[in-house]
């Protein structure tokens, strides 16, 4: 694979798509994989990444719509993890959380920090998942919410930076 490193620290792979990337923010050490397509705004930031993230090929990040014609930012916050295949237009995502492969979450959903997507798993839009949960299933048919110990709080710290370090 080739990568574009960055003076901050971020590894951004060569067949990533970034469009408007004047209107990306990335705070440091994170990863864009292969594949990645992150659907920035023209005129203004939309899309806001914190350090230590890491987005796993093929994901799709697109800013929420407001309404018809009107899109919002997507944030993200630090040390967060995302998994393969994912697509996401949500509002805010948190520090510290890990989104695994295959999952979709839908327009202006807030996950707030230290939580577990699991896979497969669609956050259906406008949902607000509260700090330290994990989140598995399809709304209507075996969703579930329960919570997490505070020790997962560290625990995805540090496998956000290995990810970094690694550079698996």
């Amino acid at each position: 694979m080739e990568w574009i490193e960055t003076p901050s620290g971020n590894r951004i792979s060569v067949s990533s798509k970034l469009h408007n990337k004047e209107n990306i923010q990335i705070k440091g050490n994170s990863t864009i994989g292969p594949g990645v397509e992150l659907n920035a705004l023209e005129n203004e930031v939309s899309i806001l990444i914190g350090k230590y993230c890491y987005l796993s090929e093929n994901c799709h990040i697109t800013p929420p719509l407001l309404k018809p014609g009107v899109y919002g930012q997507f944030k993200m916050g630090n040390y967060t993890i995302i998994g393969k295949d994912c697509i996401l237009k949500a509002a805010a995502i948190g520090n510290r959380v890990v989104i695994e492969s295959d999952c979709k979450v839908d327009e202006l959903a807030i996950i707030y920090d230290c939580c577990i997507i699991r896979q497969g798993t669609i956050i259906p839009p406008k949902m607000i998942i509260p700090p330290f949960s994990e989140v598995r299933g399809v709304p209507g048919k075996n969703f579930k919410v329960s919570q997490l110990g505070t020790g997962y709080k560290r625990t995805i710290e540090i496998e956000a930076k290995e990810l970094q370090i690694l550079g698996m």
